[in-house]
């Protein structure tokens, strides 16, 4: 690997994070090589483990164990000794190579003896790889067992004579060009051997499962065993000469900023929380979604008959005319029985699933692989089936109808990211989302259904079919499980279709033909989110309910925050490393542990700021629950303080540190009384809410009029609902009005930040969207190419700082997206861009974009603001038609 001009720690440690190990490794073997700073040295050797073990180069990736542990630095050297044990462990076939010589020569001569080393050359330990020996050189111990391997050449007589210590500072030199040496020498690429899909399919498997690896950004290596954020800032015993000031900078910019903070021991769960609440929201969850799908149905049976009367040969449907309740109903049903076997089929058919089984398990989390059989048998429950996905983002899923048909579904990369204990809090928490499943809504329905039947036999058809209809309203109370399962079935008819057709339109050559291919992927795009909107909060509210059931399960909070936070990096890196949004992580999003559309930013900026930065505005934020409507997943501020709550709760240390966090969150409650940005930001919504009340207003003039015999008043009560119904979207009218203006302000120079840093930007703590900061950035606009991306709805822009989602808009909405356009951003994807617009901080962070340009000058504008004009015009329009004309 040839080196950079200008080799940077830095940079290597953000193309380490960003999955580009090339690059990584050609920083950090320039770091090691010309670096005089021997902790800088460390953490670049660091660095190097994770990036030649990323790029199957093991061997490498072992001698630089090695030599790491023999560091003078404790935590450095138990980080060293952990990994290379874990090295061994994850990859069988170095146990039969004959282990590398524990000194950093370029030639691997072992001699037959160590002799024993004088004072003088131990000024030149084995464990800095640089050579470089500082002017005031701490005292050190003899050690006689280390060999020295001071010659260029790499021999060492069986009787080494006396050196001096100029001969010793003058032999260590060759010793820095180590890692280079090292980097010359053919390494083959290893697939762990372990891996269930490489058991069940051979070579085949195993050249796919290479090629499906993904671009960890935390050590795949031993995440278990990671060192801690001072795993370089704690000086040895010999060396009390290094500053206060040293030891932050290193436990600021460790590269493995993890804590390890510990498990119970004996632990007593957590009092049970009354899941009253969930069960409330899973019965309006299901009628809600009934209503819209009979809605939707009704529309277009009421369509397409009255479509089929304007025809001269063609006559309606008289079955569209009937009620469609009862055949909904019992479409609903079936498909909710059916749930568990048609998930299977549509992750087997597009994600290639495949079975895993426990012992399978066991290589990757011997503590899961107990942990399942173990509960599961405590509960009486039958052990989930499982399942893999042989795809490198890191996901779990759970579905089925009942704990007997219940799946459990993880996918290869998150075995290969998470360590034991992290994989196991993962399993816990898709067990809890299965233990959550009560038939208390089954039990009450099937009373209801009796006491139905009982009033048809009295021939009271009214009370009898009162009673079914709230048995059908209690069934679903209970089946967590079953709900979320029916919302992601019917949710997957629309997307499959989104996919495919999209796929097969830009198949297609003739402009003409892609037309129905473009219209029908956008309605079936939107039919997509309409079914998901319908299910986000109950999505929020269970895995609330699961995150404590996890902690309850292993009494291991910390290690399920790890685990969070892991996921959170490896979805993003996978974003980075496909150029785009896998299929799997959108269509599946409710289902997953941590949402991609927060993983993208937060899962992107880099690993040197803290995470308790990045994570106060979804911790501290007063008005933080109105940004997360419209998201699938609870905020992950929220999420791991309450890990930590838990954690606190046995007496644990945390492996976030919140206190700080917990007195700033003091300070920020004043913010609640500043509520002028959040009446600005939900202008439109409230001004809804003020056209109702503007009617209600005018209804109560109308009857006061016609009780005190005022004819001109008394006309209102007449037509008292035509005006309340026009005064809703003018209201709404009226609020997006106000909030055109600051929400997009005039980019002015004076006010354009320039490539800003993206973590920066999303830490402030009181931001709300409609704090719009204009900015530009420069980086390479990843998502998907084609038809499919014609909406935009997967347009992500990588920079040096981090990824983070841009918002595109026509002039005439997402309908202008679909017209044929010179340039449109999905044009641009893949390629250098600079984006120009207006960053904004809610439940996650986004640009809503002004312009899009391509290095070559090309530019794509995005008509925001007239779009939001057009909208409230004609807002206004439509209710004061309404109000003249009547509905």
């Amino acid at each position: 690997m040839a080196s950079v001009p200008n080799p940077s720690l830095e940079a290597g440690l953000a193309a380490l994070k960003q999955g580009d190990y090339p690059d990584a490794i050609a920083h950090l073997e320039g770091v090691c090589e010309f670096e005089l700073s021997q902790k800088t040295v460390l953490r670049a050797q660091m660095g190097l483990v994770v990036a030649y073990e990323r790029t199957g180069e093991i061997e490498k990736a072992r001698s630089l164990c090695q030599t790491l542990s023999q560091s003078k630095y404790p935590k450095v050297k138990g980080w060293g000794e952990r990994n290379l044990a874990n090295l061994v462990n994850r990859y069988p076939q170095l146990q039969k190579t004959p282990s590398p010589p524990r000194t950093s020569e370029a030639t691997g001569f072992v001699p037959l003896q160590t002799p024993a080393t004088s004072p003088a050359q131990g000024a030149a330990p084995a464990s800095d790889v640089t050579g470089f020996i500082p002017l005031d050189q701490p005292p050190q111990k003899p050690q006689p067992s280390v060999s020295p391997a001071l010659d260029a050449t790499g021999f060492v007589p069986l009787q080494t004579p006396a050196t001096s210590p100029a001969q010793g500072a003058k032999a260590a030199q060759p010793a820095s060009k180590s890692v280079r040496a090292n980097s010359t020498k053919p390494v083959q690429k290893v697939t762990p051997s372990n891996s269930p899909l490489v058991q069940g399919k051979g070579k085949e498997a195993e050249s796919n499962l290479e090629a499906e690896v993904a671009a960890p950004t935390e050590a795949p290596i031993a995440p278990d065993t990671a060192a801690d954020t001072g795993v370089i800032s704690e000086t040895p015993s010999e060396t009390p000469s290094e500053t206060p000031t040293d030891e932050k900078i290193l436990e600021s910019t460790s590269i493995i900023g993890w804590r390890q903070a510990g498990r119970a021991k004996g632990w007593r769960a957590m009092p049970a929380v009354k899941p009253e609440r969930l069960w409330l929201l899973q019965a309006g969850t299901a009628i809600a979604l009934f209503w819209v799908i009979r809605v939707f149905v009704q529309f277009l049976m009421t369509t397409t008959n009255n479509f089929l009367i304007n025809l001269p040969f063609l006559q309606p449907i008289p079955a569209f005319y009937e009620d469609p309740t009862w055949p909904i109903v019992t479409v609903l049903v079936l498909l909710a029985c059916l749930s568990p076997w048609l998930l299977d089929f549509f992750l087997k058919q597009f994600e290639k699933m495949q079975p895993l089984s426990l012992s399978a398990l066991s290589k990757f989390s011997p503590e899961a692989a107990k942990m399942l059989p173990r509960y599961c048998g405590q509960r009486r429950l039958p052990v989930p089936t499982l399942r893999i996905l042989p795809i490198s983002a890191p996901v779990a899923l759970t579905y089925g109808n009942l704990p007997r048909t219940a799946r459990i579904v993880v996918s290869q990369g998150l075995l290969d990211q998470l360590a034991d204990d992290e994989i196991a809090t993962i399993y816990a928490s898709e067990l809890g989302h299965i233990v959550q499943n009560k038939l208390v809504g089954l039990v009450m329905a099937t009373i209801m259904f009796l006491i139905g039947g009982f009033f048809s036999l009295l021939r009271n058809s009214d009370w009898a079919w009162t009673c079914w209809w709230i048995a059908l309203a209690c069934l679903p109370l209970g089946l967590n499980l079953a709900v979320m399962s029916l919302i992601m079935l019917i949710a997957q008819i629309p997307y499959t279709l989104y996919r495919q057709v999209a796929q097969w339109g830009d198949r297609l050559q003739s402009p003409l033909l892609k037309i129905p291919a473009v219209v029908v992927s956008a309605l079936s795009y939107g039919l997509f989110w309409l079914v998901c909107f319908i299910g986000l909060w109950l999505s929020r509210l269970r895995i609330i309910y699961s995150d404590r059931i996890a902690a309850d399960i292993t009494g291991n909070p910390n290690a399920f925050s790890r685990a969070l936070l892991k996921v959170t990096r490896g979805i993003a890196a996978d974003i980075q490393k496909h150029q785009s949004t896998r299929w799997l992580l959108e269509g599946f999003d409710l289902l997953t542990p941590v949402g991609y559309r927060q993983a993208i930013s937060l899962g992107s900026f880099p690993s040197q700021t803290p995470w308790e930065s990045l994570l106060q505005w979804g911790y501290l934020n007063p008005h933080r629950q109105w940004m997360v409507i419209n998201n699938s997943h609870p905020l992950m501020g929220d999420r791991l303080y309450l890990l930590c709550l838990y954690a606190r709760h046995w007496k644990l240390e945390t492996e976030l540190d919140f206190t700080q966090m917990s007195e700033q969150r003091i300070r920020a409650s004043s913010l609640k009384t500043k509520k002028s940005k959040l009446w600005l930001q939900g202008a439109p919504f409230f001004g809804i809410l003020s056209g109702l009340a503007l009617g209600c207003l005018f209804w109560l003039l109308g009857w006061i009029g016609s009780w005190l015999g005022i004819r001109q008043l008394a006309w209102i009560l007449d037509d008292y609902w035509t005006i309340l119904v026009g005064c809703l979207p003018i209201g709404f009218s009226i609020g997006t009005f106000l909030r055109i203006n600051p929400f997009f302000p005039d980019i002015k120079a004076s006010t354009l930040q320039t490539n800003p840093n993206l973590s920066d930007l999303s830490t402030r703590i009181d931001a709300l969207p409609v704090d719009s900061q204009p900015v530009r950035l420069q980086g390479k606009l990843l998502g998907r190419q084609g038809i499919s991306n014609w909406l935009g709805q997967d347009l992500i822009l990588q920079t040096d700082t981090g990824l983070v989602k841009l918002h595109y808009c026509s002039q005439l909405g997402s309908i202008g997206n679909l017209l044929p356009l010179s340039t449109r951003p999905s044009d641009f994807v893949n390629r250098q861009v600079t984006a120009t617009g207006w960053f904004r901080q809610g439940a996650t962070p986004w640009i809503d974009l002004e312009t899009l340009r391509t290095q070559g000058g090309i530019t794509s504008l995005s008509r925001h603001p007239i779009w939001s004009t057009i909208i409230a015009c004609l807002a206004a329009a439509w209710g004061t038609y309404i109000i003249l004309f009547g509905i």
